[in-house]
């Protein structure tokens, strides 16, 4: 290739079309990578799918031919990639994020779920000590309390993550083999399955080695489903809670105030762990002074005393602004947290702090 490129150079210098050059070479290095995409569409040649193959068949007992054939089935999917480039915990503001899940419709089909499987909670709670409206909160962030479980196949979101997500490919190469145990253990169709587009799956979007590591049978039917049965999906939510620290009748975030001595934190009696929050609440807003404003006038009508609207201007005299000045109204504001065990044991279902605050704010609307 690096032959061609340089007698592309030469080819077009010599005949004395050095304008074409760059033309020549975007043109050639575009149908390049069009067709490196088209060498690695069978995963099962991928350069780094020998690894995958060697795991599953000497340390996991899968024939190779049906590796190699469930991989030249993976589907890189693009969109898979866009996505994971930019996940909203970590993209959108608090404010964004906060209005996406605590919205009407979600806090009523809350509460119709806790009040159709108020007895199965009841047993629930009993037995691991997380509270219903923790696992309803969390089952109605990550798919709606059921309805919307997702519609990439898990199969080709984990192989384009595994094999073209270079950041997170140990990870998702690992979840891949997990995928082929989960799939042969409780005898799911591996093609079929369907779930996020980070390979996470059923009521609860469990990744594969959670699946396989927490999932609960608690209804009793003799495997773990987490795509059908309400029963186990609720108690395998509360069962992977407790593993990675849960306590019973702990707390989960208090709001602090800083600099404030009559205001200290008091820590619950049973807390290990603690970790300092701060969410930006609210926007900045601006104001252009117009000709016969006051600045008393323009506190009243934005709701800001006097004195503080002076302090977020730097003005020293009430008397002293002028037509045209622009005003700062409002402000964001930031508001501090202490998470207890419980909010780390959220956060290990899902990392964002975002995530699990607003898992958090959602089970208070219960």
């Amino acid at each position: 290739f690096t032959d061609i490129i340089i007698f592309c150079f030469w080819h077009n210098y010599l005949n004395g079309n050095t304008q074409k050059i760059l033309t020549s070479m975007k043109y050639f290095l575009s149908s390049f990578f069009l067709f490196a995409n088209l060498v690695y569409a069978d995963y099962s040649d991928h350069p780094e799918a020998a690894d995958v193959i060697n795991t599953l068949v000497t340390e996991h007992g899968f024939e190779k031919s049906y590796v190699t054939k469930v991989l030249q089935s993976a589907k890189k999917q693009e969109k898979i990639l866009e996505s994971m480039s930019s996940p909203a915990e970590f993209t959108w503001t608090w404010d964004r994020y906060k209005k996406l899940f605590i919205e009407q419709k979600r806090i009523n089909n809350g509460r119709v779920f806790l009040a159709e499987n108020s007895e199965l909670f009841d047993r629930v709670e009993d037995d691991f000590g997380v509270p219903r409206e923790i696992i309803a909160s969390i089952l109605g962030v990550e798919t709606r309390y059921g309805k919307i479980k997702g519609s990439y196949r898990v199969l080709d979101s984990l192989a384009t993550l595994g094999f073209d997500f270079p950041r997170r490919s140990k990870f998702f190469k690992s979840e891949l083999i997990q995928y082929f145990q989960l799939t042969k253990e409780n005898n799911l169709d591996i093609y079929s399955i369907q779930g996020s587009y980070a390979g996470a799956m059923g009521f609860g979007q469990f990744i594969s080695s959670s699946y396989r590591a927490y999932a609960v049978d608690y209804d009793g039917d003799g495997y773990a489903d987490l795509f059908n049965s309400v029963s186990d999906a609720v108690a395998s939510i509360a069962n992977y809670l407790k593993v990675h620290g849960w306590k019973r009748d702990g707390n989960v975030v208090q709001q602090v105030q800083i600099n404030n001595v009559n205001k200290l934190y008091k820590h619950h009696k049973k807390i290990e762990k603690f970790i300092p929050l701060m969410f930006s609440e609210g926007t900045n807003e601006s104001y252009i002074v117009k000709g016969g404003d006051s600045l008393l006038e323009i506190a009243i009508k934005f709701d800001v005393s006097l004195k503080e609207l002076m302090l977020l201007n730097t003005i020293s005299d009430q008397n002293l602004i002028k037509v045209g000045q622009n005003l700062t109204v409002n402000r964001s504001k930031d508001l501090y947290f202490i998470g207890d065990d419980n909010f780390i044991a959220i956060t290990k279902y899902n990392r964002s702090h975002f995530y699990a605050k607003a898992v958090y704010d959602l089970s208070l609307e219960f």
